[in-house]
């Protein structure tokens, strides 16, 4: 039973088509960081990153392609992630990354280097990928919540993918140069 209870509360928090942390989990754990803040005065940051076109993958090649390539983005964010961090599926193409510990200079570095990576990734249906990221951060952003550090880091992503798309954009700051 206890086993069987385990592995339930395991699915509840990760997502069925990425193996990543699910938006339950990241949500749980963004507000036990924002307490760490409060107590410890600890940076923490907010990644937030839309995959520019999927949609068209997936309406052109299919939904099996497209999950193959949110597979092939939870791994390039795995593999380039930290154990610390918490690394989910936030919804559709969207994935959020809580960096513990990491100022916003750090998590801007972070979200330009996983830019540049997925940019360059050989997708197996042979298309060019991009992405574009919000990035927001304590102490630097105002946010009373963890809903509002969230918030903070999901106009940031808007305003990256106004301003042409592949590329970073910080909370309070304009959209960084693409590299």
């Amino acid at each position: 039973l206890e086993a069987t209870k385990a592995q339930l509360k395991e699915t509840s928090f990760k997502d069925e088509v990425t193996g990543l942390y699910n938006r339950r989990f990241f949500s749980l754990r963004l507000e036990e960081e924002l307490s760490r803040y409060r107590r410890f005065n600890h940076p923490v940051s907010v990644v937030l990153l839309d995959l520019d076109g999927f949609k068209s993958v997936n309406d052109s090649l299919g939904h099996a392609v497209g999950d193959d390539t949110l597979r092939d983005v939870a791994q390039i964010l795995m593999k380039h992630s930290r154990g610390i961090n918490v690394v989910s599926r936030y919804g559709g193409d969207e994935f959020a990354v809580l960096l513990v510990e990491t100022s916003k200079a750090g998590a801007r570095l972070y979200a330009d280097r996983i830019r540049e990576v997925v940019a360059k990734y050989p997708f197996s249906h042979g298309k060019v990928l991009t992405a574009s990221f919000g990035v927001a951060s304590l102490p630097d952003d105002e946010a009373g919540t963890a809903e509002d550090l969230f918030r903070s880091a999901d106009e940031a992503l808007y305003a990256a993918k106004r301003a042409g798309k592949n590329q970073v954009a910080a909370a309070s700051g304009s959209p960084a140069k693409v590299r």
